[in-house]
């Protein structure tokens, strides 16, 4: 299964093994960090493209300032996808705040499972 590419014209974020096969790497922008993936995505935004960010859940405590600073004030909406990671060990604690921190920065969020 694949992401809809009608509905998604701009690709851009930091990789992640659980996203093989959904996100088409040969065609997104790889960003080095989360925030940057964000403001890539709102510069694409703004010149009328249609962008999506994926990342590790590992990495959104990045995104922190630039949600709650650039894209709540202003009201710039753009969808993140997270990889809910929680092993090995290091992955832990970030596992069990994802959702939690998604819901304090107003994420509206839902969780796809592979079955």
């Amino acid at each position: 299964m694949k992401i809809k590419e009608k509905d998604y014209n701009f690709i851009v974020g930091v990789p992640c093994s659980k996203f093989k096969g959904l996100i088409d790497y040969d065609r997104a922008i790889i960003a080095t960090k989360e925030d940057e993936a964000i403001a890539i995505a709102v510069g694409a935004k703004l010149v009328g493209k249609n962008p999506k960010v994926f990342m590790q859940n590992s990495g959104l405590g990045n995104i922190v300032d630039i949600v709650t600073s650039l894209l709540k004030p202003y009201d710039i909406s753009i969808p993140l996808f997270i990889s809910l990671r929680t092993k090995p060990e290091h992955h832990s604690f970030m596992g069990k705040i994802t959702i939690e921190l998604l819901k304090l920065l107003n994420y509206q969020n839902y969780t796809l499972l592979k079955e």
